[in-house]
């Protein structure tokens, strides 16, 4: 039966501590109470671990200093022996009680509010700024692909009073007045023809050059397409 809401996959993960008491003869089990007292902050379990680690230090000294006395020698391993039988036995009883304390941490966000103090600490320390990564905007380098300039030719002598104003730098005022010009001209022989007639500024004459389709460019096409042509006799 689970002792924890996070079921017995979590509980067994967080009892790996255990197998230094468990598996190490009384050499190392004081490791066990080091460990859970550090994750959950007991000092109970630290107290326990200074007990163990003691066990285990004077059973170093009687065999250092009594190597000789063989009795001395019997008596510090039944010494470690009886402590790692009880440290097993220890373990066992306090494991419930660990685990429903590492889930209540884990749930109060006790590891993220530790985290925050140590950033602060750090911040005084050194004089900057420590952001959290969830206050740190990702940086993302936005390429804004310039679509190709499409360019719609407009036969001016054809074209309705719409179509004009859409070209750069006449707009729907000025198209009335070239619809009326190309009236009174019956149409505009060329470029030069139209910048003429209408009287228009160098500066919007080229602005308007790209857009723009005269007779003369037409005839000018038609011939260069001729003159590439191979007839056959």
């Amino acid at each position: 039966m689970a002792i924890t809401s996070k079921g017995k996959g979590w509980e067994l993960r967080n009892s790996i501590w255990m197998l230094w008491a468990i598996l190490t003869f009384g050499f190392f089990n004081y490791v066990s109470f080091y460990y859970i007292s550090f994750r959950v902050k007991q000092k109970k379990w630290f107290f326990a671990a200074l007990l163990y680690s003691s066990i285990f230090i004077t059973t170093m000294v009687i065999n250092n200093i009594f190597s000789e006395e063989h009795w001395m020698l019997d008596a510090g391993a039944v010494f470690l022996i009886v402590g790692w039988a009880v440290s097993i036995i220890h373990v066992f009883k306090i494991r419930p009680e660990y685990l429903l304390r590492l889930e209540a941490k884990t749930a109060s966000g006790h590891k993220e509010r530790e985290i925050q103090s140590l950033r602060k600490q750090i911040t005084r320390e050194y004089g900057g700024t420590v952001k959290s990564p969830s206050t740190v905007a990702p940086v993302q380098q936005t390429v804004k692909e310039k679509p190709e300039d499409t360019i719609q030719l407009i036969d001016i002598n054809t074209a309705s009073e719409d179509e004009i104003a859409g070209v750069p730098g006449i707009g729907a005022l000025f198209a009335k007045k070239v619809v009326e010009a190309r009236s009174r001209a019956n149409g505009f022989t060329s470029f030069d023809h139209f910048v003429e007639v209408l009287a228009i500024k160098p500066h919007l004459a080229e602005k308007m050059r790209p857009f723009l389709v005269f007779p003369e460019e037409t005839e000018n096409s038609s011939l260069e397409k001729s003159e590439g042509r191979i007839v056959d006799f």
